[in-house]
């Protein structure tokens, strides 16, 4: 009877274990999404500034183009194809930023979830060991 006692106490002990790793898991998941929502809303923020930051410069060229008179010329719409051009590749850096970010992110929870994970099965393991005599001699179940 003593042996049966251990091993429902040893499922329970393991059902729990299983049930507060979901639980950790779920709460690293969330506060992952949490952080890469963040990441993403300061990202849209910023593209958000800096194209209007980029429209008032176009406008600000355009301008001194129209008053000097060349507002059609070769070398305004290089000025303003550079403008854009510098716009769009410090958004791209700013892009591959957010990226690597989440990308951290991602990895450190799939990390944590992992480390749970052989906690579980580090903590089944030794509750075996232990309800078998620490598995340093055998023993019967009958001896329980």
């Amino acid at each position: 009877m003593g042996a049966l006692t251990n091993l429902a106490t040893l499922g329970l002990n393991f059902a729990l274990a299983q049930q507060a790793a979901r639980q950790e898991s779920g709460d690293i998941n969330r506060e992952r999404d949490r952080q890469i929502s963040e990441i993403q809303a300061r990202n849209e923020e910023e593209r958000r500034r800096q194209q209007e930051a980029l429209r008032r410069r176009l406008a600000a060229q355009r301008a001194r183009a129209g008053a000097a008179g060349v507002g059609g010329g070769g070398s305004a719409q290089a000025v303003l194809r550079g403008l854009t051009e510098e716009a769009a590749a410090a958004q791209e850096a700013s892009d591959e930023a957010a990226a690597r970010r989440i990308a951290d992110l991602r990895r450190r929870a799939s990390g944590a979830r992992e480390r749970n994970l052989l906690e579980l099965a580090g903590g089944a393991t030794r509750s075996t060991l232990g309800l078998l005599g620490g598995g340093s001699r055998r023993r019967s179940l009958l001896d329980f």
